[in-house]
Parts: C-alpha cells; sequence; structure tokens
C-alpha cells in the first residue's frame, strides 16, 4: 500500500507539473530559429568578442600603417646655462629651431613590404571573426533543434503516461472480473512506472538543452525557454541555390600564405632595404643671452637626404634568409593543399548526406504508418481476448519507438541541411 502511495503522488506531481508547462506556454512565446539567430546575433558574447575583435584589429593595423608612413613633428623650448673656466658664466634661454617636421623613411622598401603585411592580415582577421561568427550561429541551429527535440520527447512521454495509467485501470478492472490474470495488472503498473521514470529522465536531457541555448543566445543560463517543437523537414531556405563551396579556413590559409610569399619577397630585396630618405623642416629658433641681454635669430632651415647604409652582416645572412622564407612559405602551401585535398568532394558529400536522411525520414514515417495500422489490429484482438497483454504492450512499445524515431530523424535531416548552409556560406548570407 505504502508504495502505492508513493507513486499515486509522484503520478499527481506529474499531472501538476503537466497543468504548469502548459499554463507557461501560453505565456511564453516559443522561439523560432530565424529569432534565434537574431537573438545571439545581438546578445551572443562570442560573436561580440569576434567582433570586437576583428574592430580593434583594424584599428591596431591603421594605427600601425599611419605610425609607419606618417611625418614626426617637434616642439622644442629648452634653457642652456653654460658655465666656462676662463670666462665668466653664460647663462641663456634658447629655442632652436621652436618647430621642426621630419619625414623619416628609414629602409622605404620594409616600410612597403610591411604596409602590405598589414593589408593581408586585415584580411585574415576579418575572415577569422567570420569563421567564429559562422561557427556560433552553427551552434544555435544545433541547440535550437536540440530543444526542439527534447519538448517533443516530453510531450510524447506525457502522453505515454497517460496511455499506460489508462491501460493499468483496465487491467485492473478485467482482473476484478476474471478476464486477466493478476500478473497481466502487475505488468500493467511496471509499464506506468517505467514511464513516469523515462519522463523524469527527459525533463533534465530538457533542462540540459535549454541551458544550451539560453547560453549561445546570451540569456540567462537558468531560464525557461521554449522553441518551436514541430520539425518540419522542408528546407528553411532554397537548397537548390547549392552552388560553390565558401570555405572560410581555405581562404585564411591562402592569406597565410599571401603573407609568407610577401616575406620571402621582402628577405629578396634586402639590397633595396638599405636606402633611406630623410626631409626636414625647421623653423626660426632664437636665443636670449641673459649677460647681456640680447635675442639672437638662427634662420629657418629645409633640408633632404638621401642615405645607403648596407649591413655586411646581414648580406652574409641573406642566402640562410631566404631558404628560412622558403620553409615558411613551403609548410604554409602544404597546410593549403593538404585542406583542399580534405575538401575535395566534400560538397557532393554533404548533398548526398542531406538527401540521404530525407530518405531516412520518409522511410521511419512508412514504418509509423505500419506501425500505426499494426498496433489497431493487435488492440482489436486483445479485446476480442486473442492475445495477451504483453503482445498488446510489445506493439505500443514499437509505436512509441517509431514516433520517437521520426523526431530524431526529423532532427537529423535539419542538422544535415544546415551544414550544406554553412558549407556554402548560406547562413551568413540569410541572417
Amino acid at each position: 500500500m505504502l508504495v502505492k502511495q508513493i507513486w499515486a503522488k509522484i503520478f499527481s506531481y506529474s499531472a501538476l507539473l503537466i497543468t504548469y508547462n502548459l499554463a507557461y506556454a501560453a505565456t511564453n512565446k516559443p522561439i523560432s530559429l530565424q529569432e534565434a539567430i537574431q537573438i545571439a546575433l545581438k546578445e551572443n558574447l562570442n560573436i561580440q568578442i569576434a567582433e570586437n575583435t576583428r574592430k580593434g584589429a583594424i584599428f591596431s593595423n591603421r594605427m600601425a600603417t599611419l605610425n609607419l608612413w606618417a611625418p614626426k613633428a617637434t616642439f622644442l623650448l629648452s634653457q642652456d646655462n653654460q658655465w666656462e673656466k676662463e670666462t665668466k658664466n653664460t647663462h641663456l634661454l634658447q629655442s632652436n629651431p621652436i618647430f621642426t617636421l621630419s619625414w623619416k623613411l628609414k629602409s622605404v622598401v620594409d616600410k612597403i613590404f610591411q604596409t602590405k603585411h598589414y593589408d593581408q592580415q586585415h584580411t585574415i582577421d576579418r575572415l577569422t571573426a567570420a569563421k567564429a561568427i559562422e561557427d556560433e550561429l552553427q551552434k544555435v541551429v544545433t541547440c535550437h533543434y536540440e530543444l526542439a527535440l527534447a519538448q517533443k520527447k516530453e510531450e510524447r512521454f506525457h502522453t505515454f503516461i497517460e496511455i499506460a495509467a489508462t491501460k493499468l485501470k483496465i487491467e485492473e478492472e478485467r482482473f476484478r472480473l476474471g478476464f486477466s490474470s493478476r500478473v497481466d495488472s502487475l505488468n500493467a503498473d511496471l509499464v506506468l512506472k517505467q514511464a513516469k521514470l523515462t519522463l523524469l529522465e527527459h525533463q533534465e536531457i530538457l533542462k540540459e538543452k535549454c541551458r544550451n541555448l539560453n547560453l549561445v543566445l546570451g540569456k540567462p543560463i537558468n531560464k525557461e525557454t521554449l522553441v518551436e517543437a514541430d520539425i518540419s523537414v522542408q528546407p528553411v531556405w532554397d537548397i537548390t541555390t547549392v552552388g560553390k563551396v565558401v570555405d572560410l579556413e581555405a581562404a585564411i590559409q591562402e592569406k597565410k600564405v599571401a603573407i609568407a610569399t610577401t616575406e620571402l619577397t621582402k628577405v629578396k630585396c634586402y639590397p633595396l632595404s638599405c636606402l633611406s630618405l630623410l626631409a626636414e623642416i625647421r623653423s626660426n629658433g632664437y636665443t636670449y643671452h641673459f649677460n647681456d641681454g640680447k635675442w639672437r635669430n638662427h634662420p629657418s632651415k629645409a633640408m633632404l637626404s638621401i642615405s645607403i647604409g648596407v649591413d655586411v652582416g646581414g648580406l652574409f645572412l641573406m642566402p640562410s634568409k631566404i631558404r628560412q622564407a622558403k620553409m615558411a612559405l613551403n609548410n604554409e602551401i602544404f597546410k593549403l593543399d593538404q585542406h583542399k585535398r580534405l575538401s575535395e568532394g566534400i560538397l557532393e558529400n554533404k548533398k548526398w548526406k542531406y538527401h540521404h536522411m530525407l530518405g531516412l525520414h520518409k522511410l521511419v514515417q512508412e514504418k509509423l504508418k505500419v506501425s500505426g495500422k499494426k498496433l489497431l489490429l493487435v488492440k482489436e484482438n486483445y479485446k476480442s481476448n486473442q492475445i495477451k497483454l504483453l503482445d498488446l504492450q510489445e506493439a505500443e512499445e514499437e509505436m512509441q519507438k517509431a514516433e520517437i524515431n521520426l523526431i530524431e530523424y526529423a532532427f537529423k535531416v535539419k542538422q544535415a541541411e544546415f551544414e550544406l548552409y554553412t558549407l556554402i556560406g548560406n547562413l551568413n548570407k540569410r541572417v
């Protein structure tokens, strides 16, 4: 009796939980996939970090380029005190010159290559940020559909509990009337208990999937979030527009090859980097002598100089530096070639996987229809006492598995679909 009371309380609690979930669903609007993506673009912390990192890299590159080429302006005002042994001390206030504008281009060729390197690095930073955002959006898609799958499973198990409870009442009544044995009644009770325990397990899974989605959406981690639970296998966007692969990782690696090529060219052009330019303009300068109380004027000056300074040690090391730069370039080329080999046929493979999952989903749909017809036949036979309760339970379990399989394969279809979107760069384009 105690055990029955405990399970009765558990069942009452489950019923209250169902009522609460229905009331909460009425006030908490389910989030669609497109809404989840838009929320993530605004609130996802990793996306914000990627955007800020990209903007910071752009600012740093611009500042470095400006600092590399911009002229330097200086303002001078100083006091000079001189003491000499044989003559009286000299005290003066001087500014010579007051203002200097200089443009120093040491190693002009190096600066040209450095500017090109900054531009290439800017492209890598932009592509890296786009890749990080793409990865986060893929997580949003996965977490959204995982939560939808968990919600649908929980809904199904609530239905299973109702069916099991009804079945238990029927068996107890059949036992009371002498149409079945006590074993059938006990077996129906065990099925109900198992269904309740399974429901509790799936409710914990539902909480976990909700936390995962909240994390990628930038929401409070324990906030209750609902998504549209019906997973349609119809494409979200036009799947027939699938064309060329947009591989951000390959694009990043290509830019790394370009940087290595620039570095090799820079090393080969080392003799040209010995050329330096200096342009300088100096304003009038003034000196005031405290001894005689007079101002002295220093005329303004303009100067342009071209110098060549050769580092003999650097010239001797040129062959080694060239060899080192070539090895670095070859390594980047090998990485790019390896990535391209791994990517060969990936588009066709993703297309095949998507259509294969669609085929499996249709097959599971057919199995569900067959299981439904079989269950109806078994129920009729059970009512006429032609089969035992165990046979009915097996048919019901088969039906339940078919329903769950249909939901899971719908999820797999969406996974394959969005892998295809990501591969062709459609996910970023559509949002």
